[in-house]
């Protein structure tokens, strides 16, 4: 036997001759044992050693090994699995004994094979969680805060411009491209705010029709239209005490940013079709992936409502400026399926190719990816091969841009604009993002 096993098993019996039979056994696989007569026994030797798993006979003199289950899984923080081994059993059982806490039972007359199957899937499982818990520790403060992940200098800026705006009562706009994490920014402003034991309720101002948006946000009286057959509550009633976060608010029709204007100003709204105003206590927090302030200029904003929801700003940097969370994040993905029972790695290979990605699709799309190649590759490493092949090609050696010795400056510049261009899908604006200069100045350069 060349296995040696990190988990300690404790046995719990009353017969000395089934005591040495499963440590036999067990000892044999590599597994580290002692033992106990007494369920007495047994919760002192567990009050003195840390063991990772209790296999402990039912019917025994004194506490039984269902009261010593209850007893062991009655503590606070990690408790060893228990497997218990009767000599009768049913559906009735069963039910009972995994309610109580029991990882797994087995019934007499058993084979050595039924016990070493428990004991290895216990195993499994506990190395599974330890993996977990691994991955978690890699993932704590000062790099969380609620639910949001960033060691980048970005993101411990907004941690701490959350801590400062939550406790006030104005309004917040978050600012943001699709993906970078807005709306877990309003939550973690809810969670640290007067408002906190209210509720969140979240609008997409842009997947809902203007006809229908007014009545979701504002409700309606019985009658109001054809339909109409009882009082809808409106969602700023809904959010009472709470937060309203409306999501797109630059989608909101102008028809509807009046109203929307004159409710947070009087915290009062009016239900379609009531002659009567209903008075709310709501925090209002919006987030945009729009250049608002141009928006207004252009006329398709109110400016009287843009200044009232961005009583405070909060501006979310896309991931492709701060690619040193992109490992943190890959953990905090990884330990989320691992905690599902998909435990995998990232090879040093690809991660080095995806801290050179430009995330088209930020977070949500590095979300995505990990689950997609974590379920798609064989074995539990994710190499070069699993990723898809759009990152795979702009990866390759042939498409990394290589200075010329023969060329002049103009035309050096020239070309690295066009292999930005190229690796952003002929997209302008992300482009003039990565080379620091506007979009006209790439078609003048593009065009001389």
């Amino acid at each position: 036997m060349n296995r040696r096993s990190n988990m300690k098993i404790l046995v719990v019996d009353d017969h000395e001759e089934m005591q040495e039979f499963l440590q036999d056994i067990l000892s044999e696989q590599g597994y580290q044992t002692e033992a106990a007569g007494t369920a007495v026994d047994a919760l002192e030797l567990l009050a003195r050693d840390e063991f990772h798993l209790v296999i402990t006979d039912i019917k025994m003199p004194g506490m039984d090994g269902v009261r010593l289950l209850e007893k062991i899984k009655s503590g606070v923080g990690f408790s060893p699995f228990v497997i218990l081994i009767t000599a009768f059993g049913d559906i009735n059982d069963t039910i009972r004994f995994i309610d109580k806490g029991a990882y797994d039972y087995i019934i007499k007359p058993f084979k050595m094979e039924q016990i070493l199957i428990a004991v290895k899937r216990a195993e499994r499982e506990l190395q599974m969680r330890q993996r977990v818990r691994e991955l978690e520790a890699r993932v704590t403060q000062p790099h969380r805060f609620q639910q949001l992940l960033g060691k980048s200098a970005a993101m411990q800026k907004i941690f701490d411009l959350i801590k400062k705006v939550a406790p006030a009562d104005g309004s917040v706009l978050i600012e943001g491209e699709t993906g970078t994490g807005k709306e877990l920014i309003a939550q973690a402003i809810h969670r640290e705010s007067a408002h906190k034991d209210g509720p969140f309720i979240p609008i997409n101002c842009a997947s809902i029709p203007e006809g229908l948006l007014e009545s979701e946000l504002f409700g309606y009286a019985r009658g109001a239209f054809t339909g109409a057959q009882e009082n809808k509550q409106g969602l700023f009633v809904a959010a009472d005490g709470g937060t309203l976060f409306l999501d797109e608010i630059g989608e909101m029709p102008p028809s509807l940013q009046a109203k929307l204007l004159r409710a947070i100003q009087e915290k009062r709204i009016r239900p379609v079709g009531s002659t009567s105003d209903i008075v709310f206590d709501v925090r209002i927090v919006s987030a945009t992936n729009c250049d608002l302030r141009a928006a207004t200029s252009e006329g398709s904003f109110r400016e009287d409502i843009y200044y009232r929801l961005a009583t405070f700003q909060i501006e979310v940097p896309p991931l492709r400026k701060r690619k040193e969370d992109v490992p943190l994040l890959i953990e905090h993905f990884l330990a989320q399926h691992a905690a599902k029972g998909r435990d995998g790695f990232f090879s040093a290979e690809v991660l080095r190719t995806l801290m050179d990605y430009s995330w088209p699709g930020n977070v949500r799309e590095l979300r995505s990816l990990v689950e997609r190649c974590l379920y798609l590759c064989e074995g539990d490493t994710v190499l070069f091969d699993d990723l898809p092949e759009e990152i795979q090609r702009r990866a390759r050696p042939e498409n990394r841009f290589c200075l010329a010795d023969d060329k002049t400056l103009d035309e050096i510049e020239l070309d690295y604009i066009k292999h930005i261009l190229d690796r952003c899908d002929g997209n302008r604006v992300r482009a003039a993002e990565i080379l620091g200069i506007n979009r006209k100045t790439i078609q003048r350069k593009l065009s001389d």
